[in-house]
């Protein structure tokens, strides 16, 4: 009994090495195409959180540095959906089936992929935007893969966004004494959130968003001619991705209407959204919070930040992320192995191999 204990005791040990960082850059095949990911963390024991980029089409992997805090305490993961980026790029636009349906499931084969590379039992999902549209969805196709779900710039419904938009450009206009632009929406009277040709003629979208908000969007746009002279291939593929995607899945984002479709959710359920969002406006992520029923459920709002708030506030929302959403997850089984049990005397231990380091682990 003392030499299986001993020998438990060196290979918990020798754990420490395999679980330390990762970083892997691939494609993987996910509802019959090859879909770009990156996996960077600092301790593989860690949970897995998925981010599920929103845009539609904004890929994040030209925002990693703001990631690379967040690999202290998580395993981060980044999908270029398909239609988006480097997956884009793979298949430009003979890409096939670019529906919030498919990515949703296409997102749900990386779930459970994840599950099984990482040798976890379940992760976090973090949904931006659009993102946390196919999120939601996600979590409502196999909530058994999720330890949590985390919203922010967080969807509720279109016409929500469609009526408070409106409203924000009415009163912009009246504040400036804008004549032409009030005779144009006050003949409308109320918009009509079915027509979007009539929704992108309200006017500019960033003129009626928050001061962070902004600054967050005149910083990509400094900053996209150096991505395009360091990577141009990448570059062309995000901007030609965002356009693709973006027609393609508007009737989509049009139909949507959460607190109707999605208020049943089988995971511990997060908002973490600025207190300025006037893109998915914040009244309408505190109203479909509202009628969420979750095993767990709770909202942060950060003061001061509004639709880019994990971008602009980075450092508030991955307290927020550590200290509510971690500790949640990991009792929900964030970091638990998905093992093989194996016997050994009176004592049942489970084991693991690690596909890239062939590595055995023995954990109870």
């Amino acid at each position: 009994m003392a030499a299986i204990l001993l020998l438990a005791t060196a290979i918990g040990a020798n754990a420490q090495a395999p679980t330390a960082q990762i970083d892997r850059v691939l494609f993987v095949p996910l509802g019959g195409l090859e879909q770009w990911i990156s996996i960077r963390g600092e301790d593989r024991s860690n949970p897995v959180l998925l981010v599920v980029h929103g845009g539609p089409g904004e890929a994040q992997w030209p925002a990693a540095d703001i990631f690379k805090p967040w690999e202290k305490a998580f395993t981060v993961v980044q999908w270029d959906q398909r239609g988006t980026g480097h997956t884009y790029g793979h298949y430009g636009e003979k890409t096939p089936d670019v529906t919030l349906d498919r990515i949703s499931k296409d997102g749900v084969e990386l779930a459970a992929y994840l599950c099984r590379e990482l040798h976890k039992k379940k992760i976090i999902v973090l949904g931006h935007s659009w993102g946390s549209l196919v999120a939601v969805h996600m979590v409502q196709l196999r909530p058994e893969l999720f330890a949590a779900y985390v919203g922010t710039g967080q969807v509720s419904s279109w016409a929500a966004n469609v009526n408070t938009q409106f409203e924000l450009h009415l009163a912009k206009a009246r504040r400036e004494g804008d004549e032409a632009q009030m005779k144009k929406l006050e003949a409308i009277g109320r918009p009509d959130p079915t027509n979007t040709k009539q929704y992108f003629s309200l006017g500019s979208l960033i003129s009626i968003m928050a001061p962070s908000d902004q600054a967050w969007i005149k910083h990509l746009r400094t900053q996209f001619p150096e991505l395009k002279a360091r990577e141009p291939e990448q570059a062309k593929n995000l901007e030609d991705g965002m356009m693709f995607t973006a027609e393609r899945v508007l009737p989509d984002q049009v139909a949507t209407d959460l607190p109707k479709t999605a208020c049943d959710i089988h995971t511990a359920f997060f908002v973490i959204d600025g207190q300025d969002d006037h893109v998915t406006p914040t009244s309408a992520a505190v109203d479909y919070f509202n009628c969420v029923k979750a095993p767990k459920k709770e909202l942060v709002l950060i003061p001061n930040a509004g639709h880019f708030a994990w971008m602009t506030t980075s450092d508030k929302f991955l307290e927020a992320l550590v200290s509510k959403v971690r500790p949640v997850a990991i009792a929900a089984g964030a970091t638990r192995s998905r093992c093989k049990t194996s016997w050994t005397m009176d004592t049942a231990f489970w084991m693991v191999g690690d596909s890239e380091t062939g590595y055995t682990q023995l954990c109870k």
